[in-house]
């Protein structure tokens, strides 16, 4: 197996863990705040699917710098000037500052959440679609949107969720 294949393999695997568990975090926390109370197992729950997250992340950030490393040694330097390869990397930048921001409860819950979910699946899609006929800057306000508009679904949905119950 070669280093390429090596940083590959962990990248994707710290893709799937990041965008699965961002998803599994969303539902659960939903359903397990619709009575307003988080029991200590859905707390226990909530907590391994932040853990798996960041493992995750973990995983992405060091196979990304494995992979800078790898381009710069073997000269394939063709990358570093696509705008989907930035945009990529601003949007890790977002996620580990969330991350951050999250654990030292800098940001509002709710926002980080969205944030958080955008975010994997936006570095999911610009690795996936390596080529985009965009600029960064329209790539960056694409995410914008997206993030937005996934912020107003989330609450929306939470909204949804503790509405008061018929008797």
């Amino acid at each position: 197996m070669s280093v390429y294949e090596l940083l590959l393999i962990m990248h994707i695997i710290g893709t799937v863990l990041g965008v699965g568990s961002a998803t599994f975090a969303e539902i659960h926390y939903t359903r397990f705040s619709s009575d307003d109370i988080i029991t200590d197992d859905e707390r226990k729950t909530l907590a391994t699917t932040y853990t798996v997250m960041r493992t995750g992340l973990f995983l992405l950030v060091i196979s990304g710098f494995g992979f800078l490393l790898y381009f710069r040694l073997t000269e394939y330097t063709d990358i570093l000037t696509s705008p989907v390869f930035w945009a990529k990397m601003t949007v890790v930048g977002v996620l580990v500052c969330n991350a951050l921001l999250l654990q030292a409860r800098l940001m509002p819950f709710l926002i980080g959440t969205a944030v958080s979910l955008t975010s994997w699946y936006a570095a999911l899609t610009l690795g996936v679609l390596r080529e985009i006929n965009a600029s960064y800057f329209e790539i960056l306000v694409y995410y914008a949107v997206v993030t937005v508009l996934v912020a107003l679904g989330l609450r929306w949905i939470r909204a949804r969720t503790h509405a008061p119950k018929k008797v």
